[in-house]
């Protein structure tokens, strides 16, 4: 008689977790990222409103749209990126509504705790498990997810508008900011 072992399907990372961080002021002053590449439309109406609102709660946004991530454009795009993460004081990268989409935020995201400031990844809630899994191998367990309806695309600007809307102040939380007034 031979013996079957059965393993778990999920994988699990005994690494430990890398430092996360918190912003711990207020958002009036502070460089704040914005990330976004060219997929998502439903993405950059949520983020054209989340930059009208930084603005308005007086803080600098800087915008970086990301380009493809392999050859002579994905060179250009790490360059960017590190100078882009250079500029910030925190960040808000995005979205993760597939998985390739997914991968790309969540590393970027990571690109941005390495250099030791606060980050937030947002992430469809149909790919948490992947963000999370992804972060957790990269050795950052306590990676800071914005966790967003799914599916996003497909919904018109006014409903994308009122997500945006809805879900700023607990970005603005994540990152660990107040806001004046």
């Amino acid at each position: 008689m031979a013996t079957l072992t059965i393993r778990r399907p999920t994988a699990t990372f005994d690494a430990p977790a890398a430092e996360s961080f918190r912003v711990g002021r207020p958002l009036r002053g502070l460089r704040v990222g914005v990330r976004q590449d060219g997929t998502w439309r439903s993405w950059q109406v949520i983020v054209a409103v989340w930059l009208e609102r930084l603005r308005g709660d007086g803080a600098e946004p800087v915008l970086l749209q990301t380009g493809e991530r392999t050859g002579a454009e994905g060179e250009r795009t790490r360059a960017e990126l590190a100078v882009w993460i250079d500029a910030v004081d925190c960040a808000v990268v995005g979205l993760g509504t597939c998985g390739s989409c997914t991968m790309w935020s969540v590393r970027d995201a990571i690109g941005v705790e390495r250099a030791h400031k606060p980050v937030v990844v947002g992430v469809c809630e149909e790919f948490v498990a992947h963000a999370r899994t992804t972060a957790e191998f990269l050795g950052h367990h306590g990676l800071k997810v914005l966790v967003l309806p799914y599916p996003l695309e497909a919904r018109p600007e006014a409903e994308l508008r009122a997500i945006a809307d809805a879900w700023y102040p607990k970005m603005l939380d994540l990152l660990g900011v107040t806001r004046d007034g």
